[in-house]
């Protein structure tokens, strides 16, 4: 399966989906495309692959948005409302990890627990 193609078509997929009440789910995407490629056992992508390949199209300046709540997915745009409602989602989330991680460098056994590669 070639690999250009297959960003192609997630990028094709997302787009028939403009906003967060139509979006598409990782899953039905990686169907779309299996089916479409009539994959054999080797040559089929699965959904976790499907995931990944949309963030590094987001990472690329494409307008993916996406939405956790049922049944979720992903959409192309969306309005700038939308938008904005993924982003701060996503934002509040990144703080809940630092919070995470300085929680457990400073609970840390010893208080002392040594970062490599910071």
């Amino acid at each position: 399966m070639d690999i250009d193609y297959v960003y192609c078509m997630i990028i094709d997929t997302i787009k028939g989906h403009r906003d967060l009440s139509h979006a598409i789910n990782q899953h039905k995407i990686t169907k779309i495309i299996n089916d479409n490629n009539w994959c054999g056992e080797d040559d089929c992508i699965d959904a976790r692959t499907v995931r990944r390949m949309i963030e590094e199209l987001i990472r690329l300046g494409n307008p993916i948005i996406s939405t956790p709540v049922k049944p979720g997915g992903y959409a192309w745009g969306g309005s700038d409302g939308e938008a904005l409602q993924c982003y701060k989602r996503l934002r509040r989330k990144g703080i809940r990890i630092l919070l995470r991680a300085r929680r457990i460098l400073r609970n840390s056994e010893r208080g002392q627990l040594k970062i490599w590669n910071t």
